[in-house]
């Protein structure tokens, strides 16, 4: 805050009588107001010009964020793009390896049902089973079967 030495209302009121100190004191006092509105003006461009400087900077760094996003964007089609031409080449290929894995197994699946239907063929049948009863029951004791 400015420090005043004199009463403005004062120097209105001064006629011709006003002293040699009262004129010192106003125009010391004058002189302190141009000062501090020169260094007040001074501050204010100061602030004006770092506020703009700040501006400047914040449209840079936003611009070169949008520049950054953009690369990243092109860089991760190109990758997409890349990694579909590359599967378009190893396709035929992985699909040849699937194809003959899985016909490989079909043929292990396929001896293992043979397999099975020969174990089948070994059991006897319903019939040959109480046929089979019948011709030991009649030869033995008396034996009882239950079946649960």
């Amino acid at each position: 805050m400015i420090e005043l030495h004199t009463n403005p209302d004062q120097l209105i009121n001064l006629s011709d009588n006003a002293t040699e100190k009262d004129v010192r004191m106003a125009a010391h006092d004058i002189k302190n107001l141009r000062d501090y509105g020169w260094t007040l003006e001074k501050t204010i461009n100061e602030t004006s010009a770092d506020v703009q400087k700040w501006k400047d900077r914040a449209a840079e760094m936003e611009t070169r964020a949008e520049a950054r996003e953009a690369n990243y964007n092109a860089v991760c089609e190109q990758r997409d793009a890349a990694a579909a031409a590359l599967l378009s080449i190893i396709r035929p290929e992985l699909e040849g390896m699937v194809n003959r894995l899985m016909d490989e197994r079909l043929e292990d699946m396929q001896g293992d049902i043979e397999d099975m239907k020969d174990r089948v063929d070994d059991i006897p049948s319903e019939d040959d089973i109480n046929d089979a009863v019948r011709e030991f029951m009649q030869y033995e004791a008396k034996f009882k079967i239950t079946l649960e």
